[in-house]
């Protein structure tokens, strides 16, 4: 089977194939991510799985499904197809058998037993349906898309707990008590959409963006903080000229640090190149989450800082002048003050996760389909005084 036939060729987490219906009674998903791997796993369940299942697959040896995983060989049931080794496993604790068929990872071998099975009769579906009809919450199957996406372990422990049901469990009594006791629903709400200002930046990570002249040492700060040299280094002034990124974990949390051009005082005749630069720099400081207002600690003048941008000195090892006030001073050199950086940044990302830890160890919703969900139960109620529905500020 040519690579054209596979049951998807996007690749990603979350794209696998889905197929035109046949019957109600057996449907099947690709339950391992799209592209290339080792080995993919296919599922197969329903009233009619088995049945649809012995018109494709040969045991090597007579034994019932369900024992214990079963070797045997994918009939090849389409043109043009070979044959394929496989193991399935099953599991019949359930209203209904649920197989799950392990062959070669990539697209083909997946591909063929998706197309063999819809071909016997079973309907392709979603891995997010698959997961609806064997039972699975829509917070749950959520959890597990975001899951593919996130960089951080503090964003996954965050998810592994709505996983494990806690938002669920928090939507049920936000539920109970709209009915039983409306301002203890909208306390409740309310904090759901204050843990939100976080989730929902979960799988999406924070834009950090550094700004400041040129040669303050940006693009030097911006390598040993990434751990790598993502940025070129020159003594000669502007080099960078466009947004460099590099996604790095601070203390846990995912950020994406943004390299900038280095910027001059209005007015400065400049190429073009690097005037188109400086106004890249100046649109991504705009949309940062944050901006680190970088300059050296040479004597030069330090830049303006505007409201809530962080103000960093670098090259502490050529230090001349004076500090600005609540300004981080580091040092490449050294690695003075990388690890402070890191911790203020993180404070001003993540201000919860000191002020407040209890509001991230539990319920923390994740997606603009939840919360509003939060929002139609506690109107169910009574409007909560003072507070709009919608999503929390960022």
């Amino acid at each position: 089977m040519s690579d054209d036939e596979s049951p998807n060729p996007r690749r990603g987490c979350s794209d696998p194939f889905v197929g035109r219906p046949v019957a109600p009674d057996a449907f099947t998903a690709l339950l391992t991510p799209s592209g290339r791997g080792a080995l993919a796993v296919v599922g197969l369940a329903g009233p009619d799985a088995t049945a649809i299942l012995g018109r494709v697959f040969r045991p090597y040896r007579e034994r019932s499904l369900g024992d214990r995983p079963v070797v045997g060989r994918w009939a090849a049931v389409l043109p043009g197809t070979a044959g394929e080794e496989v193991v399935v496993t099953t599991d019949h604790d359930g209203a209904f058998p649920v197989h799950e068929i392990h062959c070669h990872g990539g697209e083909a071998a997946p591909g063929h037993l998706l197309r063999g099975l819809a071909a016997a009769g079973a309907r392709v579906v979603d891995w997010r349906e698959w997961l609806a009809s064997l039972g699975e919450t829509a917070i749950r199957i959520e959890a597990r898309e975001a899951l593919c996406r996130i960089g951080g372990p503090k964003a996954a422990a965050i998810l592994a707990r709505q996983l494990a049901g806690v938002l669920d469990r928090a939507l049920d009594d936000l539920r109970r008590l709209a009915g039983s006791d409306p301002a203890a629903a909208c306390r409740t709400a309310e904090r759901l959409r204050a843990a939100a200002a976080v989730g929902l930046r979960l799988a999406e990570p924070w834009r950090v963006v550094l700004a400041g002249p040129v040669n303050a040492g940006k693009s030097s700060l911006a390598n040993a903080l990434a751990g790598h040299r993502r940025s070129l280094v020159s003594p000669e002034p502007g080099t960078t000229r466009d947004l460099l990124t590099a996604r790095v974990v601070f203390l846990g949390w995912e950020v994406e640090l943004i390299d900038t051009a280095g910027l001059r005082p209005l007015g400065t005749p400049l190429p073009a190149t690097e005037a188109a630069g400086i106004a890249a720099a100046r649109e991504a400081a705009g949309r940062a989450d944050l901006v680190l207002r970088v300059h050296a600690a040479d004597g030069s003048a330090p830049p303006p800082v505007g409201p809530g941008d962080l103000p960093v000195v670098s090259k502490a090892d050529l230090a001349v002048g004076g500090v600005p006030p609540g300004a981080i001073v580091t040092s490449t050199v050294s690695g003075v003050g990388l690890d402070e950086l890191m911790a203020a940044v993180v404070e001003r990302l993540v201000p919860a996760e000191r002020l407040d830890p209890a509001l991230l160890a539990g319920p923390v919703p994740f997606t603009h389909r939840q919360l509003a969900e939060i929002d139609a139960v506690v109107r169910t109620a009574t409007p909560c005084a003072g507070q709009q529905a919608g999503q929390p500020d960022q």
